[in-house]
């Protein structure tokens, strides 16, 4: 028993970060050249009070050209996810010469070499680091990069694995009449986190890792780059589906380790948008306490893609509420489309 308890990966600590500049949602709106009250209300409905954006509030204009668009990006990505690294190891008294294994991931923009190198080169890291990346798997890839850090410590229990989700959400704006892309315009936002696992420590236990893919649906979430640039396909079915599959995931989670519903006292799910949050509180008969969280997020970053269900666990674990021995669940939904989820315990 004690062998398999040193060789449980255990989240060690979080870390996060946003751009210095943050909007209501009126002050966004301007910029989108919307005027019918049905799109407005995408905005000013949207459960969102504040958005961080990684953009020069007095020069901004919406007709950036691609190249700008990616530079943004690359700037961006490198300067959040630097300052979440630090916060996150800064708790723990580590340096980033501390880590063996870096997994990082985005989804809203391409480097070659990728994030993980430029990260690398920043900081300073070990030469003989070992490093993954993990692209284009959406808003679900926050828990994907953690599952890659679970498989580490348990193939390497000494190790110590950092996982990175940088997103500059505001670098794949795109402007048309399309309903789906104003819902875009109006949910997401930029931001960074940072997530320490290791194979000892005082940290919550990752006990079990789940994935839930639904091929038929791939086709209704994830980006179309017409003339090169970003724009975001978000079908209006998201809301219904990925309640469904969140439910379908979480029982055969909560089966296959011998648990109940009510056995789990946190719902770390992303905060992918207001009705999404409803669908899955309907459907998996949660409570507003269960989602408050998830809700808070929302209503103070927005959906930062990847990135937003490490905020969720940050809020958690910040709010110092969990006992030894809760129970938590921990998922997110992306294109695919795809439900990931952990199984958590303190």
């Amino acid at each position: 028993m004690k062998g398999k308890e040193e060789t449980t990966p255990r989240i060690l600590a979080v870390g996060t970060a946003t751009p210095v500049e943050r909007f209501t949602q009126s002050e966004l709106l301007p910029w989108t050249g919307y005027t019918d009250s049905r799109r407005q209300g995408f905005f000013l409905r949207s459960g969102i009070k504040h958005r961080h954006l990684f953009l020069d509030r007095q020069a901004f204009t919406p007709d950036e050209t691609i190249d700008q668009l990616n530079a943004r990006f690359e700037r961006g990505s490198l300067e959040l996810g630097c300052r979440a690294i630090r916060a996150c190891l800064d708790q723990r008294g580590l340096t980033p010469q501390d880590v063996d294994f870096l997994v990082t991931t985005t989804c809203t923009g391409r480097l070659c070499p990728s994030l993980d190198a430029r990260f690398i080169r920043a900081l300073r890291m070990r030469h003989d680091i070992q490093r993954v990346h993990v692209g284009d798997t959406g808003c679900a890839s926050g828990v994907v990069a953690l599952e890659q850090a679970y498989n580490y410590i348990k193939a390497y229990p000494a190790g110590r694995a950092l996982v990175v989700a940088a997103e500059i959400c505001s670098a794949t704006y795109y402007l048309d009449d399309a309903l789906e892309t104003a819902v875009a315009n109006a949910i997401f936002a930029d931001g960074a986190a940072a997530v320490l696992v290791a194979g000892a420590g005082d940290g919550v236990a990752m006990l079990d890792t789940r994935a839930l893919l639904r091929s038929e649906y791939l086709d209704l979430m994830g980006f179309t780059y017409p003339g090169g640039r970003p724009r975001i396909l978000l079908s209006k079915e998201i809301r219904h589906i990925a309640a469904e599959m969140l439910k379908e995931l979480s029982e055969t989670m909560l089966s296959e380790n011998g648990l109940k519903q009510r056995d789990i006292r946190f719902w770390v799910l992303h905060s992918a948008g207001r009705r999404v949050i409803e669908k899955a509180k309907s459907l998996l008969d949660l409570t507003d306490s269960d989602l408050r969280f998830s809700r808070r997020v929302l209503r103070n970053f927005g959906n930062m893609s990847s990135a937003t269900v490490l905020f969720v666990l940050d809020a958690v674990l910040r709010s110092k509420e969990p006992r030894p021995g809760d129970w938590g669940i921990l998922a997110a939904l992306g294109p695919g489309f795809a439900a990931e989820g952990i199984l958590l315990r303190w």
